[in-house]
């Protein structure tokens, strides 16, 4: 396998309890060819050895509990890429120039699904390969994994399904990055989207238990995989209901991994429907979910996520899937991410076509300006701050004075709530909102008008003498003096704070895809 290995002698030290077995079984001619698959079994599933990777375990954040963070305390701001397919479609080259590709661009992880959402073939991957054995209805069986001895690229008959998701999860990790990894999309567990009963449905309480169990204890050393169930499904469909078994998945990942890794807690979330309720209305007490999670729609940022922000017990929230660049402008799918983030949310994930990841012309979409846009997000969100400050961000949108603007679909309609009924319009939506963050100890404070428009800011929710910049999120630049330049600087200085208030003009005339940035800092 290509990961990060164990040394022989570690592997074999806190495996040693197994070994009588193992050599009993080595030593007995009558089933020889058995035994190698048995010891493979054994050892290699539970072990695709990633200890000693780079990537350090991610938890909720002591600190800040609306944050995520490393073992070691560093808040971390996760920046997804959304390749649903990857493991369908894309070979290890793929991977490869994909993974280096979206880390030049500051996206510090993907959201990939192991069984995939697409039924032609049943999850046949680049190379031919199964995931699972099929039942006598033809249908994959969750509790059969093909998993061959041998992980050798060059090998047909060694190089597995399983292998292949270990090299994706070792090149990201070896590049810094998370995976965000579904062990199965919604369709294996509700059918399709209005929650009809079809021939695809193979989960059940105790066989999606088993199977979360075998694959978190595959994964349990993987320190850069957070875990999602669901898949763009409800959990409840009028009188069906199916949080049993998304439950029972999410017990058997953590009991997994505690299993391979010690008593290394798991980060699992939910991934709901859009136009539906979110991962909280049905699971936020659940001990296993670790962070809630909502889907796309032209507003959802600036109402589910100050909801789930507010909830008890605190959990973290994010945007797990947005909208997709294409049928929406890098606008639209701009704005939507600076209001997850500055509403509360600890990430995003940016979307397009690439969900698809189809294989004779993928790389076109990494050409998109929104993808390389998320890249500045991440810089005036995260690399500008340090890390005291990053972990004493708050939302606060009563830091603006006066009209706010707002953020509404243009000729969507929610549904019935559970994902039924709803008529999903790809209209872009609209925006002119102004959402505001600041620092919990008034050193700083960051506000985003998605059309810039001004805005008035009460200064007295601020301490200090501070220093004013207007950051482009479209170019990545600031605005100084009528000009952009590379360098950060301030338009003005001494401002301060501690009473009163101050009007902000962003540059260039209020419109659509006029968006800016402010930043007061001390």
């Amino acid at each position: 396998m290509i990961v990060c290995k164990k040394t022989i002698g570690n592997f074999l030290l806190e495996h040693l309890a197994s070994l009588p077995l193992v050599i009993f079984l080595m030593h007995d001619n009558r089933c020889w060819t058995r035994s190698i698959l048995i010891c493979w079994i054994l050892f290699f599933p539970a072990y695709p050895g990633f200890s000693q990777c780079p990537v350090e375990s991610l938890r909720v954040s002591k600190e800040n509990p609306h944050l995520l963070a490393t073992e070691k305390g560093t808040p971390v701001f996760l920046n997804s890429f959304t390749v649903w397919m990857l493991l369908r479609n894309g070979s290890r080259e793929d991977v490869e120039f994909l993974l280096a590709d979206l880390k030049r661009k500051k996206l510090n992880a993907i959201s990939t699904i192991a069984l995939d959402l697409e039924l032609e073939e049943l999850g046949k991957n680049y190379y031919g390969d199964y995931a699972f054995q099929f039942n006598e209805a033809g249908l994959p069986d969750p509790l059969q994994p093909i998993v061959t001895p041998g992980d050798d690229p060059q090998s047909p008959e060694e190089y597995d399904f399983w292998d292949h998701l270990d090299f994706v999860i070792a090149k990201a990790n070896e590049l810094g990055m998370y995976v965000v990894l579904h062990p199965a999309w919604g369709d294996w567990f509700t059918g399709g989207y209005n929650g009809k009963p079809s021939r695809h449905i193979i989960f059940n309480e105790e066989n999606a238990y088993k199977y979360g169990e075998w694959i978190g204890r595959r994964y349990g050393e993987a320190r850069n995989v957070i875990w999602m169930v669901g898949g763009d499904r409800s959990a409840v469909y009028g009188k069906l209901d199916y949080r049993p078994v998304f439950s029972a998945m999410a017990r058997g990942i953590a009991d997994g991994v505690k299993g391979g890794a010690g008593e290394r807690h798991p980060l699992i979330s939910f991934h709901p429907r859009k136009w539906a309720p979110n991962s909280s209305e049905w699971f936020h007490d659940e001990p296993w979910l670790s962070f809630n999670s909502i889907q796309d729609t032209p507003y959802d940022q600036v109402t589910s996520v100050p909801n789930d922000y507010g909830l008890s017990p605190v959990k973290p929230t994010w945007l797990c899937e947005g909208r997709y660049e294409g049928p929406i402008t890098d606008w639209g799918v701009r704005y939507q991410a600076w209001q997850t983030v500055l509403s509360g949310g600890f990430g995003h994930t940016y979307g397009s076509d690439a969900w698809q990841f189809p294989r004779d012309n993928w790389r076109q979409y990494l050409d998109l300006p929104g993808l390389t846009q998320m890249g500045y997000l991440y810089y005036a969100v995260r690399e500008i701050w340090s890390d005291k400050q990053f972990l004493g961000r708050t939302p606060d949108q009563d830091l603006i004075l006066g009209d706010q603007g707002e953020t509404v679909g243009d000729g969507n309609t929610r549904g019935d709530g559970d994902g039924g009924g709803a008529s999903a319009s790809r209209k872009a939506g609209r925006s002119d909102r102004i959402t505001a963050m600041r620092g919990n100890d008034g050193s700083w404070a960051m506000v985003y008008t998605a059309a810039g428009k001004e805005f008035r800011l009460d200064l007295s929710k601020l301490k200090g003498r501070l220093k004013a910049y207007w950051f482009n999120p479209v170019t990545g630049k600031w605005w100084v003096n009528g000009a952009e330049t590379a360098e950060m600087h301030p338009f003005q200085r001494g401002i301060k704070a501690g009473k009163g208030d101050m009007v902000f003009d962003p540059p260039g005339n209020p419109g659509k895809e006029n968006d800016w940035v402010l930043i007061l800092k001390r």
